[in-house]
């Protein structure tokens, strides 16, 4: 089968978005199908290109037996929303060239968001008469209304009606948890149009490696508890809580907060830090790829953290990450998330309610004390990765639905 995926995302990049989706692409090829990819130059997460690329009107190559055309559009290291509604706008439009460049697949998948890349998919869609099958990985506009980065009134409902536009326009649509099922019907999407695929992590190349290693070494962590966060630090997260409890606790020498990632709460985060005078946070910018697995493994506990106006709107992929590293989760998310509940029903981590560093602070105190109960929880974690959301499974419940919606 010929598939055409639409991304703003894709290889080398390492933003979850783009491994997933690459993983995805390569996989299939592997099972037999015929893949082209539209992209863009690869940016993330600096919003500059990347050492060896260009932001040129079309370039293709070949990636792993992938067809990748990478097309021009704004790119701006400005991560405020206007500038970045501009950036997820040229792409979509210059990727409707980029396409029919491609050629005509027996099937689109698009990826969301950028929510405007549905506009250029269901063109393609009329066009060629093929189906399209819509990835819907953030409910936007409701992700950025919440996080307070969309407050015009005006954008907001026409980015609402476009929404349902274009989920009443897709011929399938493909969903990363339950949440966003429910989320959907809502607002009157069939359910018979629905499906769950929820994101993986590969567990051949994260895999639990011995917690003393180099990275603990390179960063003077030798015998202490760490807690991890490695991610985007966006503004759907809780890490505000983080620090707080980081100062609660920053007494206890034997106890380090790392903090690895990029993004839009990064200065304000190191400032509050800072201004706190705490000496046992780190803050360290995203590692590369091939040092994934040992990173996770320097962890005695991993956050995954989403604060009370997200967590109905976005599945963080690291949770996945974590589980594969046989690491438990401390999750700092509403009870009532999607999150709370893997963890609560896989018996892999603990949850902890926003807005509650004290209890956090305690919670992660006790935990330091609990080595067995820590090392039950992250076999578990792993066990439900290799059963549920691993990499090779969940490529087969995607071709299945792509067999499925062709069909």
């Amino acid at each position: 089968m010929r598939i055409l995926f639409l991304a703003h995302h894709y290889a080398p990049e390492e933003v979850s978005g783009a491994v997933l989706a690459t993983e995805l692409a390569t996989d299939l090829v592997r099972r037999g199908h015929q893949v082209s990819f539209v992209t863009c130059a690869p940016n993330y997460p600096n919003g500059e290109v990347l050492t060896g690329y260009k932001n040129s009107l079309l370039v293709k190559e070949m990636l792993d037996g992938v067809h990748v055309t990478r097309i021009w559009s704004y790119i701006s290291p400005r991560k405020t929303f206007w500038p970045r509604i501009l950036q997820y706008g040229t792409f979509s439009a210059s990727a409707f060239y980029g396409a029919l460049l491609a050629g005509k697949p027996d099937l689109i998948f698009s990826y969301s968001p950028p929510l405007p890349l549905g506009v250029t998919a269901w063109l393609l869609s009329r066009i060629w008469q093929v189906p399209w099958i819509l990835r819907v990985e953030d409910l936007f506009p409701e992700a950025a209304v919440v996080a307070g980065v969309l407050r015009n009134r005006l954008a907001v409902t026409f980015f609402n009606f476009l929404e349902r536009f274009l989920y009443q326009k897709a011929t399938h649509i493909s969903l990363i948890s339950e949440g966003f099922r429910q989320n959907l019907t809502s607002k009157s999407i069939s359910n018979e149009k629905l499906s769950v695929e929820p994101v993986w992590a590969d567990p051949e190349e994260i895999q639990p490696l011995p917690k003393e290693n180099e990275f603990r070494q390179q960063h003077v962590l030798e015998n202490c508890f760490v807690v991890l966060y490695a991610g985007n630090l966006g503004h759907n997260t809780a890490l505000e809580d983080v620090i707080v409890a980081a100062e609660q606790l920053q007494t206890h020498n034997d106890i380090r907060f790392i903090i690895v990632g990029e993004g839009v709460k990064k200065t304000s985060l190191i400032e509050l830090a800072q201004e706190k005078h705490l000496k046992n946070v780190i803050f360290l910018p995203y590692q590369p790829r091939h040092s994934l697995s040992e990173m996770m493994a320097s962890a005695d506990v991993s956050l995954v953290t989403l604060n009370k106006h997200a967590f109905h709107t976005s599945l963080p992929s690291k949770t996945f990450a974590i589980m594969a590293s046989a690491r438990p989760i401390l999750a700092v998310t509403p009870p009532e998330s999607e999150i709370a509940r893997l963890v609560s029903q896989s018996f892999c981590g603990v949850n902890v309610p926003p807005g509650q560093p004290e209890t956090l602070s305690k919670t992660i105190l006790d935990l330091n004390v609990k080595h067995d109960l820590l090392e039950k929880m992250g076999r578990n974690g792993r066990i439900q990765l290799e059963t549920n959301y691993s990499r090779k499974h969940c490529v087969g419940l995607y071709e299945n639905l792509i067999i499925q919606v062709f069909s």
